[in-house]
């Protein structure tokens, strides 16, 4: 039997030590504690709740095919940016799925609804799928069914009904306000000719309405661009055959266009600018001009023009009509467009903490501290799959939707649906972006 004093002794000096380390463990080990000062922002951050799990095929990933919206010059980043709908589209859907191209050309949509995936499956690419702004009800995809064939479909969420199909050109859109689609193709004409690009758009109904071709005939704006089409039967057979109302415009690198609302277009490029109103089913020029125009989605267009002596002048006007106010002399420049720009009155920020007069928003942390706390099953996939190592070379892919509070996470054999770490950050985009 163990003597008293000997058990005595022993919880005395185990009392001492723990009375040691409550005293010391706060302080920094540079000050003689035994625990450091904070944290790392890694522990605390990537610590994030899985609400879904999708395991996937070999040879399947949430990569498009084959296409480019016209006005993206690159490949757009797979992570994206906010979700917003004047983004190029993304293979992950907000907070609701993914698009996944696999082997064989089949492809399929996604969708985490009611605790389980369900699936819209095709035979046929996907190089576009976006989920409308408004509701999050209809599914829009663009297919590439051959060698220069696309076909879009409007889709409706969860039933799978398809709405309406048409041939098309290799990437579609939705306006920001959710109420019609927008989709086109590059007209095709002489290498030595400039590119003209044929744009329709078609409302969410079932009716897609006459084709028309706008005529760039107003009495107080300027004709037309030399060989532009005017008339319907100076399209080609693929243009004839694109439904809904259309425009054909004049196309050069770094053109670009906005479609705010069904009723409303906007088009700058290297020959000045237009504004577009849909009226009885045909496309009018409301407004035309010299400089370059930009966006401050969702509440502004932004536009920079020469004066006549020198200099140059900056205005800006709403989305949903050309009235031009002046912006003050002593306002700070603009930074260059970028669709992942989100935009406030007093300035703007992106996905990657990239700012523009913007100093409230707390710094952008959950992007890294996500990557690093999945890298253990990305590196157990690059150990099981060899593609996972042409797929993801440096790490697993982090797509934030910060505005939902949650990140897609592709490890290479899955993706993840977790739930982000309420921070500050988070909160405030939430009253901004949703």
């Amino acid at each position: 039997m163990i003597p008293q004093r000997y058990i005595i002794a022993t919880l005395f000096i185990a009392a001492m030590l723990l009375l040691f380390a409550v005293v010391q463990a706060p302080r920094p080990v540079t000050s003689g504690g035994v625990g450091a000062v904070d944290a790392p922002a890694v522990m605390s951050l990537g610590g994030s709740e899985t609400l879904a799990e999708l395991r996937l095929e070999e040879g399947w990933a949430p990569r498009f095919q084959g296409a480019l919206d016209p006005d993206q010059s690159e490949p757009w980043p797979f992570e994206g940016g906010f979700g917003t709908p004047w983004e190029p589209a993304s293979p992950y859907l907000g907070d609701q799925g993914l698009a996944l191209n696999g082997p064989q050309g089949r492809s399929e949509v996604v969708l985490w609804r009611g605790l389980e995936w369900r699936r819209y499956r095709f035979d046929a690419p996907l190089s576009s799928a976006r989920l409308d702004p408004a509701k999050g009800n209809r599914l829009l995809v663009t297919l590439q069914m051959g060698d220069g064939r696309y076909e879009t479909r409007l889709l409706e969420v969860p039933e799978g009904r398809v709405i309406w199909s048409t041939e098309s050109g290799p990437w579609s859109r939705f306006s920001w306000d959710g109420r019609a689609v927008l989709l086109g193709f590059f007209e095709k004409a002489d290498p030595r000719a400039e590119s003209r690009l044929l744009v329709g758009v078609l409302p969410l109904e079932t009716d897609l309405g006459e084709a028309t071709l706008a005529g760039w005939d107003e009495a107080d704006l300027p004709a037309p661009p030399r060989g532009l089409a005017t008339k319907p039967e100076a399209l080609s057979d693929d243009g004839r055959d694109l439904p809904g109302a259309r425009i054909e415009l004049p196309w050069h690198a770094g053109d670009r266009l906005w479609f705010p609302r069904a009723d409303r277009l906007w088009y700058g490029g290297v020959q000045g600018w237009v504004a577009w109103v849909l009226k009885e089913g045909r496309w009018r020029r409301a407004a035309a001009g010299p400089g370059l125009l930009t966006a401050h989605p969702p509440q502004r267009m932004a536009l920079t023009s020469p004066l006549a002596d020198e200099g140059m002048a900056r205005r800006t006007s709403p989305v949903t009509g050309v009235d031009w106010s002046p912006v003050p002399e002593g306002a700070l420049p603009w930074p260059a467009w970028d669709a992942a720009w989100a935009w406030r009155d007093n300035g703007a920020f992106d996905a990657w903490d990239q700012r523009w007069n913007e100093s409230a928003l707390p710094p952008e942390r959950q992007r890294q501290a996500l990557s690093e706390a999945f890298r253990p099953d990305w590196r157990a996939a690059l150990n099981l799959r060899v593609s996972v190592k042409g797929w993801l070379p440096g790490g697993p892919e982090v797509a934030l939707r910060e505005p939902l509070g949650v990140a897609w996470i592709w490890v290479g054999d899955r993706v993840l649906l977790v739930r982000l770490v309420e921070v500050e950050r988070v909160r405030v985009l939430k009253k901004l972006l949703r």
